[in-house]
This record gives C-alpha cells, structure tokens and sequence, in this order.
C-alpha cells in the first residue's frame, strides 16, 4: 500500500471517530515558500452509505491536484485540498460549508446532491462557488454559484429513453412499458421526473407505469418490485446500497423480463453491483453515460491512468479500476474544474484569486478534454457537458461496452 493511501486511510479513520465534533481531513502544513496557497474544500461521504462511490472521488481529487502542483504547477500557487465527512447526512451539509470557508476555501467541490441543495443560497451570498458532480434542477435553475460537471439527471434519463426509443425497442412488439423506484432524494426525484415528463410529451413511444420512492437508506424493496415486475425498462435506483438490494430482490424472484437502466451514477457502484448481484443479474443494463470508461482510447483517458498509476501500487490501481468510474471521473472533472482555476488566476493574479473571480470565469469558459465533447459554461448554463453516450453491461465482456457515439441531450 502507498504511503498516499495510508495517510489518506488514517485520516478517513480519524474523521470517522471525531465526526461529532464536526472535523475534517485538512491537513496544517505552510504553503511552499514564495507560493500562494489557494484551498478547494470537499465536502463528501466517507463513512456513510455513498462512502464505495465517493471515496474514490476525493482520491482522484487529490491525486490530480498532486500532479498539478508537482508537474504542471499554477505560478506562484500551491493547490490543497480539505475534506470534510458529511456522511450522506442532510443536517451535516450547512455545518460542513461553514467548516470549509473557516478555513479559507475559495472554492469548495462536492458529489452529494443533497449538500448542494443546501448550501446554494449560502455560496451566492458568501461569494463561493460551488463545484459539484452532477446538477440537479434545483441547484441550476436559476443559474446562480453552482457549476456542474454534468447535466441534469432530468436530462441524462431523458436521453437514454430516446435513444431507446430509436436504437433498443423493437417496436413490432407493441409500445414497451416503464417505471421507477428509489430513494426520495434529489438524484432520483429527478430521474423520477424525467421518465413522467418524456412518457407524457412521446405517448407514442412508452406506456408509463409510475415512479416508486422510498425513504433514504431503505433496502427491502418487495412492493416496488411487485409494481414493476412486468415492465419492459425499470428506472432503477442508484444511490449506494439501493441499486444492488433492488436488483438481488427482483432477480432473486425470478423476474428476468425488465431491462435494468441509469445514468451513469451507477458505473461507480461497479464494484459493488458485480460482488453483491453477478454479472448475470447485470447483464443487459443501458447506461446514460456522460464521462470516459476505462476502455476509451483517447489522451485524456490516458492521462487519467498515468495518474492513477503515478499514486497507487499496481493492486490498488487496479482496485479503483474494477470498482466503477469513481476515480477517472474525479480525474477528468478536476482537469476541467482546475482549469477554470488556472484561467482566473492568470485574470487577476494569485493574490488577488477568491471566489468572484472563479465565478466570472466559469461563466465563459470552454474547453474540449481530449475525448470528451466540448465542454463549458455560459450566463445561462451551469451544466458543462452537454452530450452523452450510451452503454451496456455485459456479462460476456465482464465490462461496460459503449453502444453509441456522443450525441447532443435531449433538453
């Protein structure tokens, strides 16, 4: 094991037992000489249910902002991050946002959808932007302080359907039938909402069967798999725990007809859905997907597994790669967040960087990572990709295999 990860896993374990006390990972270190230290706080799972997806997420963070400082450093800054456990917690979300500006983040990064919903009116009013993984609705509209890597799960849901509509569904067979079932959290609100909104506008291509939520942390699944058991394609939940309990259950009764889909949310549980369903039980599922798989051959893919390997052992690196999309996904969004950063420093110089210059040069930034789509934001935008793809698991590939080149989301 790295010395990076042990210091990383000891101070998970530190958090865990003075999580009470509200504390965070941060290490108190001076800043290089003659360097301008600039912090991005991260609030994040560690010890609690999305802890498999999410801890791979600050590792990926990390790493990159190790890389930049050691190989393609900002002039005169020196990057750091610190990290706060919010432990899939909604009344642990404000405490963390204070506990990150008190100790002088500019900018603070985070993959809950719940913490960002909870701190979006504090970062407008403190100047702080918000740089998170995925958008929900109420988080981007209006466009305020959040910037998304990715839309909208609204959005995302609604393209696999219409790709579905176009590419899956024999339609000689009749129109196929469809539903949901997950926690009631933002994530899957908003998938819940965009497989009713696209069944209502295209009537014609789907029979709409309803959406089924459960309070967060439910794991038993008996009457929504009752519901749902003879639809074509079930929205399935996929937040922690859930996914793989949803899908045990159903399977587990014999119930092999429905066709499992997502967004790409669920490639992070990779690891987890295979050790605890089979590939089996997996087989067939279609992903919305708006990221890099490990397969791609691309340079920004490349990049992310120099990283990877610069950082782990062979073992662990090869952990993280059969765990899910975690890690790269980290990778990828902290080359494009750290760009923006790179930008409004270059703007206004290192000691006079705080959160209103990230924010005036987020809202016109754009850039293409090699593989990717172009991304970026604009006034009114505050999703950066913008295209997706589409793939499958495959138990005869042990993997995900890509199904569809980048094409535009359907609004």
């Amino acid at each position: 094991m790295s010395r990076k990860v042990k210091v990383v896993i000891a101070c998970f374990a530190v958090l865990a037992l003075l999580a009470t006390l509200g504390l965070g990972c941060a290490e108190e270190k001076e800043g290089e000489e003659g360097k301008v230290v600039i912090t991005i706080g991260n609030i994040t799972d560690i010890t609690g249910p999305a802890g498999p997806s999410t801890k791979p997420v600050t590792w990926g963070w990390e790493d990159t902002v190790d890389y930049i400082n050691e190989e393609d450093p900002i002039p005169g800054v020196e990057i750091r991050i610190i990290t706060y456990d919010c432990r899939y917690d909604p009344s642990r979300d404000i405490p963390g946002y204070e506990w990150c500006k008190d100790r002088g983040a500019k900018v603070i990064y985070t993959p809950m959808p719940t913490t960002t919903a909870a701190v979006k009116v504090l970062a407008a009013r403190d100047k702080i932007p918000i740089i998170t993984a995925t958008a929900s609705e109420a988080v981007v509209e209006p466009p305020g302080w959040v910037f998304a890597f990715v839309p909208t799960s609204i959005s995302r849901i609604k393209s696999l359907l219409e790709w579905i509509s176009a590419e899956d569904w024999d339609y000689s067979q009749g129109k196929p039938t469809i539903g949901s079932a997950g926690w009631y959290e933002p994530y899957h609100l908003d998938i819940a909402r965009g497989v009713e909104e696209y069944c209502e506008a295209h009537g014609d291509k789907f029979e709409y069967v309803g959406s089924f939520l459960t309070p967060m942390g439910t794991v038993t699944w008996g009457g929504e798999v009752e519901r749902l058991k003879n639809c074509d394609y079930i929205a399935i939940p996929e937040t922690s725990l859930a996914p793989a309990t949803f899908i045990t259950e159903l399977r587990s009764k014999g119930y092999t007809a429905p066709k499992l889909i997502g967004t790409d949310t669920l490639s992070g549980f990779k690891g987890l859905l295979v050790d605890k369903c089979g590939w089996e039980s997996l087989d067939g599922m279609l992903n919305d997907y708006v990221q890099l798989w490990w397969s791609d051959p691309v340079p920004t893919m490349d990049l992310i597994k120099d990283i990877l390997d610069r950082y782990h052992s062979t073992a662990e690196a090869q952990e993280l790669i059969d765990s899910g999309n975690s890690y790269s996904f980290a990778v990828s969004s902290a080359l494009f967040y750290l760009g923006i950063l790179r930008e409004a420093i270059e703007n206004v110089g290192a000691e006079n960087f705080n959160g209103q210059a990230y924010y005036e040069t987020a809202i016109s930034y754009e850039t293409t990572l090699e593989g990717f789509a172009t991304a970026g934001y604009t006034e009114s935008i505050r999703w950066a990709i913008k295209h997706h793809r589409v793939y499958e698991w495959s138990s005869e590939a042990r993997d995900l295999v890509r199904l569809s080149d980048w094409q535009p989301l359907v609004e």
